[in-house]
């Protein structure tokens, strides 16, 4: 008898202690027991696993932020809302009706094969993708309007399952906070705020857990960084590393790029020097025309000098541009080589979720010797 009851007690003490792990490991906020997707690179973001559903944690997505952490649950379509996530914002995935509020969007669409899931943007005349071309044509994808223009009616009657936005200051939160007061789910995506090239890309990762496609995205990613890494060695080794000039004037002011910005990192790959290394920043910062002018004279080569198409075009805009010795030599590269027929250029949609295509066109202007594939993907040399 006692043999019996002693079994059951067992028993019993096993089914309880099962139960409270099985609560445990399922409970909101628990950390600890959650199993976390590996980022290599990027640092705006977190995913947590925790099996019937997945938290992604935003942190500091726009310029200045501090201390800023955004939290986004995601449950399958298929699946109950775990109790413990009252009063959390909650999408349900996959997603099948999407806004973007960036061009730049499109391109982790695109590259996860969910254009067909686009249903408004910002900006429909500047989009470079072929499909969104199309889809936009056919009015399949509206515009929604921008900054103090968007229409809200519009976004409503499109009844998206998911708004993806960005920050450029806290501002954005007032926007934020409108659209969810009208029972919308917005995220806020950072990726143009990370320090390296594969570190933007490594987003796609954050977009594919609200179309179900972790297996896709982690994929893709990883044939984007295999790339960008066998170019980079390329470079590795070479001693002669030319000093790169970047960017264009906008009314007097010259918006410099930051010394720990993407594109530094993607000049420093590339096997060249970008001009204003120096700078500690990740953001882009305000030049004086006087001090381009006087460090021009170090530089050998110019790049990415805003939407201009010849060397007359960019002298222009400025006569003193004629003395810099990257015009003398007609060493200026534009990264406007594909753009649409509204203006919107591919470097900075499909750019941003194929960095290996842009490093491999910066070494080709750098390091030509080192890279024998012929043609560009987004640049191009300014003709005269």
């Amino acid at each position: 008898m006692n043999s019996v009851l002693n079994k059951i007690f067992v028993i019993l003490l096993g089914a309880i202690i099962y139960n409270c792990s099985s609560s445990t490991k399922n409970a909101p906020g628990k950390s600890i027991i959650a199993e976390d997707s590996k980022l290599n690179y990027a640092k705006g973001f977190k995913i947590s696993n925790y099996g019937n559903y997945r938290k992604i944690s935003v942190i500091n997505p726009w310029q200045k932020s501090n201390g800023v952490n955004l939290e986004y649950y995601l449950v399958d379509n298929n699946v109950d809302i775990p109790s413990g996530l009252e009063g959390k914002q909650i999408v349900r995935t996959p997603v099948k009706r999407v806004i973007c509020l960036s061009t730049s969007h499109v391109g982790f669409l695109s590259a996860l094969n969910e254009i067909s899931t686009l249903k408004g943007l910002s900006g429909t005349a500047f989009v470079s993708d072929s499909q969104a071309q199309k889809a936009v044509a056919a009015k399949e994808i509206v515009d929604i309007g921008y900054d103090q223009g968007i229409n809200y009616e519009l976004i409503l009657k499109l009844k998206p399952d998911l708004i993806m936005a960005y920050g450029v200051g806290g501002d954005v939160t007032g926007f934020i906070n409108k659209l969810q007061d009208l029972g919308l789910n917005v995220i806020l995506n950072g990726e143009y705020l990370e320090e390296t090239p594969l570190a933007k890309t490594e987003w796609i990762k954050f977009a594919g857990e609200f179309f179900n496609k972790a297996k896709e995205a982690n994929e893709y990613f990883l044939n984007v960084e295999q790339n960008y890494i066998s170019i980079s060695q390329k470079v590795k080794a070479v001693k002669n590393r030319p000093v790169v000039l970047t960017g264009l004037p906008y009314k007097d002011a010259w918006w410099m790029a930051g010394g720990h910005s993407n594109l530094a990192s993607l000049i420093r790959d590339a096997g060249a020097e970008f001009l204003w290394k120096d700078n500690l920043s990740r953001e882009a910062f305000v030049v004086s025309l006087e001090e381009v002018v006087v460090r021009s004279s170090k530089a050998d080569v110019w790049i990415n000098c805003g939407t201009v198409n010849s060397v007359s075009e960019l002298i222009s805009t400025d006569t003193r541009f004629g003395s810099f010795p990257q015009v003398q030599k007609r060493a200026i590269f534009n990264n406007n080589l594909k753009v649409g027929p509204g203006g919107g250029n591919d470097y900075w949609e499909k750019g941003v979720v194929r960095p290996d295509l842009i490093l491999s066109d910066l070494v080709k202007i750098f390091h030509p010797e080192c890279d024998s594939t012929s043609g560009f993907n987004f640049y191009k040399k300014l003709p005269d």
